[in-house]
């Protein structure tokens, strides 16, 4: 038996940007029921999928290159391939990935974030098992972060 039914012929752009919306709207609704850990998840997950709606409005994706370049789950690879392709200009890419990281992402590790927040972690330093709790704060920093990477990406085009 399947589940659900597979659309073809889809502009991967619009599609991947129609789900960062979807993940958003999730978050917030997981919020409202203070389940802060789940609905920080998907606010990574929404920025992650908004970064490859840009980079796939940039590039054409039915390259296997690009296809492959964008297979990973992780935000981190996501901003490392948006930085490659932004421009041909070291300089640029340079300040791209300065305001990116610093001023609109906050240096945070997401990789680090996204599994910890769904499993458990082992740490050698203290000899056990930790986790990571998060709370409102910590969702309204992450939904700013969110809005800024939008208003980052829709005038990404000024610094090229």
């Amino acid at each position: 038996m399947h589940i659900g039914k597979i659309r073809h012929k889809i502009n991967v752009s619009s599609e991947f940007t129609e789900l960062s919306k979807n993940d958003e709207s999730a978050a917030y609704l997981l919020a409202e029921k203070g389940m802060f850990q789940q609905a920080c998840y998907f606010l990574i997950q929404a920025m992650e999928k908004a970064i490859r709606a840009k980079i796939f409005s940039l590039v054409n994706p039915n390259i296997e290159y690009f296809r492959e370049r964008n297979r990973t789950h992780s935000l981190d690879s996501a901003v490392e391939f948006l930085i490659e392709i932004i421009s041909t200009d070291n300089m640029i890419k340079k300040q791209v990935s300065v305001q990116l990281q610093q001023h609109v992402l906050g240096n945070t590790k997401y990789g680090y974030l996204h599994n910890n927040l769904r499993y458990p972690t082992y740490f050698k330093k203290y000899n056990s098992y930790s986790v990571i709790e998060v709370g409102k704060s910590d969702f309204e920093l992450l939904s700013n972060r969110l809005q800024l990477l939008r208003k980052f990406l829709s005038d990404l085009h000024k610094f090229t």
